[in-house]
């Protein structure tokens, strides 16, 4: 084997290494990205959820402000809009409606998490609720 030979096969096996490694960050940086998206949307849905029907105003806003915040940032364009339109409508009625953007967060978590499609209604169900009954 001549030393031109030689030369080429480092030379292939060098911009293989290369172009492999360079794959593999790419791959690496996209998972996480979707893992922080995927942890901070997971994380907005239970302050929403948290932020309904519950005593403890002070921290139902905290909960409720965070949650759209979170949403703006790590959303679909969809549950940006939702969430634009939620704010909105506490600001114009003093009350909110969650029953388009909670299904929105649950149907693309389920996605992006490879979970089973559910059609089932959202039931945010509290100990409050309990406690009206008696």
């Amino acid at each position: 084997m001549g030393l031109w030979s030689q030369l080429l096969v480092v030379g292939v096996a060098l911009v293989g290494w290369f172009v492999v490694h360079w794959l593999n960050v790419q791959r690496d940086q996209r998972n996480k990205k979707r893992e922080l998206r995927i942890q901070y949307l997971i994380e907005a849905y239970r302050r929403l959820e948290r932020s309904v029907d519950r005593p403890g105003r002070e921290r139902k806003k905290e909960d409720f402000e965070s949650a759209i915040a979170d949403i703006q940032l790590f959303g679909t364009s969809e549950q940006i809009r939702l969430a634009v339109e939620v704010g909105e409508e506490l600001v114009a009625q003093g009350t909110v409606s969650l029953k388009k953007l909670l299904p929105e967060l649950r149907r693309d978590l389920r996605e992006e998490l490879d979970l089973q499609e559910v059609d089932t209604e959202i039931k945010v169900l509290t100990m409050h609720d309990c406690e009206k009954e008696k």
